[in-house]
C-alpha cells in the first residue's frame, strides 16, 4: 500500500513530537541536524575539569583537534567557526583560578556576544552529572543554553529535565546521551566530515 500525503504527513508530525520529547535516539536527532563545521574551540564554563576530560575524549580519542583553554577570553577565539562550552560550576576549579561566580558569568556573556557578533555557532556540552548541578551551575546553564545551537547532556546530569525545560523554551535541539563516551560520539556526530 502506498502511503497518501496524509499518512506522510502525520507521520512528519509524529515524528516531530517523538523527536521533541526525546524518543528518538541522539544520533538521529545528530542526523538531521546541520553539522557544524570548521574549526572549532573548546573551553569550560564554571572552571570544571569537565572540559579537560572533553579534550582528551575528543580530541585523543576522537581526532577532532580542538583548541583548547580552560578559561579563554573572547578575544583570543579568533577566526574558529565552532565554540564548545562544557557547562558546570566547581567551586575548586573556581578557587584555583582566583575567579568568582559572577566573573565566570560575565567572562561566559563576553564568549557568548562574540560568538553571536561574528555568527560562531555554540554547542554546549554537561557531562559532569549531578556533581556538577546546583545554583552557579543552573545559572550558567540557563545563560548559555538559550544561545547555543546544540546541547548534548549526560543523562545522570539531567534527572530533573532542567535541560529538556531550557531546550524545549529556547527551540535548542537537546541529546540525552547515558554515558561521557556516547557523549563524545554524538558531538563527532555533529560536525561535518
Amino acid at each position: 500500500m502506498k502511503p497518501t500525503s496524509r499518512t506522510k504527513a502525520v507521520a512528519a508530525l509524529l515524528a516531530a513530537i517523538l523527536l521533541t520529547i526525546g524518543i528518538f535516539s541522539a544520533a538521529a536527532q545528530a542526523a538531521s541536524f546541520q553539522k557544524f563545521s570548521g574549526q572549532a574551540y573548546l573551553t569550560s564554563v564554571g572552571q570544571n575539569s569537565d572540559a579537560a576530560v572533553m579534550k582528551v575524549l575528543l580530541n585523543t580519542r576522537l581526532k577532532m583537534g580542538m583548541e583548547y583553554n580552560i578559561a579563554v577570553k573572547a578575544d583570543a577565539l579568533g577566526d574558529i567557526k565552532t565554540l564548545v562550552l562544557v557547562l558546570g560550576a566547581s567551586n575548586k576549579g573556581l578557587g584555583a583560578a582566583g575567579v568568582t561566580i559572577e566573573q565566570e558569568m560575565d567572562r561566559a556573556r563576553a564568549l557568548i556576544a562574540y560568538a553571536k557578533a561574528k555568527g560562531i555557532r555554540i554547542l554546549s556540552l554537561h557531562t559532569g552529572g549531578s556533581a556538577r548541578r546546583g545554583e552557579s551551575s543552573n545559572a550558567l546553564i540557563s545563560l548559555c543554553v538559550p544561545a547555543s545551537d546544540y546541547v548534548v547532556v549526560v543523562a545522570e546530569g539531567n534527572k530533573d529535565q532542567f535541560f529538556n525545560e531550557q531546550c524545549g523554551r529556547a527551540g535548542v535541539p537537546l541529546a540525552e546521551v547515558a554515558t561521557l563516551a556516547e557523549a563524545g560520539t554524538v558531538v563527532k556526530s555533529l560536525f561535518a566530515e
